[in-house]
């Protein structure tokens, strides 16, 4: 059978079943479709979880509280009891060749307020090693000082968001913002940073660890955030 012979059917057979052909060419387009998109959301999804652990660094440890005892299968729901991490146990990290810097971090909510304007935000409470550990940058002035941990300074450095709903009208920089009843001195502003895992360090007020514990009145870390040596610089 020569090809117009094959194209002569093909077409009066379309012809004649109009409607299931046209719903054929609808269901193949469809499916093919579906296919192409749900290729294209996990290769986003894939690159947007490849995104976030690269921001976080390839070389973080976050080490969380543990427990005074443990047992073997699965975890109990009784008859633990937490152990808090502090800075002591931040400070003995440091004595790890493996380890390059250690950030204690200690997390509250509360409120800010400068000339008159209020808005309840979260406060890390951390060291100058945060900023290596976690990557930041910096938009203006400087981050926490090189200091002992145990230094409790009344200074502070904010995200953009609070730079600009509390300071658009004046420069931060300088200025005492208060955290509920005690006042931090502005000393720098973060790069807008975006958020990361959760958290959004562009609404975020950093203070130093010892000012976080006085001012939620605790003694415990949140977490300990560890930035391991690459294997080239442990040799």
């Amino acid at each position: 059978m020569r090809f117009t012979d094959i194209f002569q059917h093909a077409l009066t057979a379309i012809k004649s079943q109009f409607l299931r052909t046209v719903l054929i060419v609808l269901a193949m387009s469809i499916g093919v479709t579906s296919v192409t998109v749900l290729i294209a959301l996990s290769e986003s999804a894939r690159r947007y979880i490849i995104n976030e652990f690269e921001a976080l660094g390839t070389h973080l440890v976050i080490v969380l509280p543990g427990r005074t005892e443990t047992t073997g299968g699965p975890p109990p729901l009784f008859g633990e009891t937490p152990r808090d991490l502090t800075l002591e146990d931040a400070e003995s990290l440091t004595h790890s060749p493996y380890i390059a810097a250690v950030a204690p971090l200690t997390i509250g909510s509360a409120p800010v307020t400068f000339g008159g304007l209020e808005r309840e935000t979260n406060v890390f409470g951390s060291t100058h090693a945060l900023l290596r550990v976690r990557h930041l940058s910096m938009s203006q002035g400087s981050f926490l000082p090189l200091t002992e941990d145990n230094n409790a300074q009344s200074i502070c450095v904010i995200g953009q968001t609070i730079r600009d709903e509390l300071f658009a009208k004046s420069p931060p920089l300088g200025q005492w913002l208060r955290i509920n009843d005690r006042r931090f001195r502005v000393i720098g502003v973060l790069a807008t940073e975006g958020e990361s895992i959760g958290v959004d360090f562009d609404e975020m007020v950093i203070i130093p660890v010892v000012s976080a514990q006085a001012l939620f009145d605790t003694q415990s870390l949140f977490r300990i955030l560890i930035e391991s040596k690459s294997r080239e610089r442990q040799c």
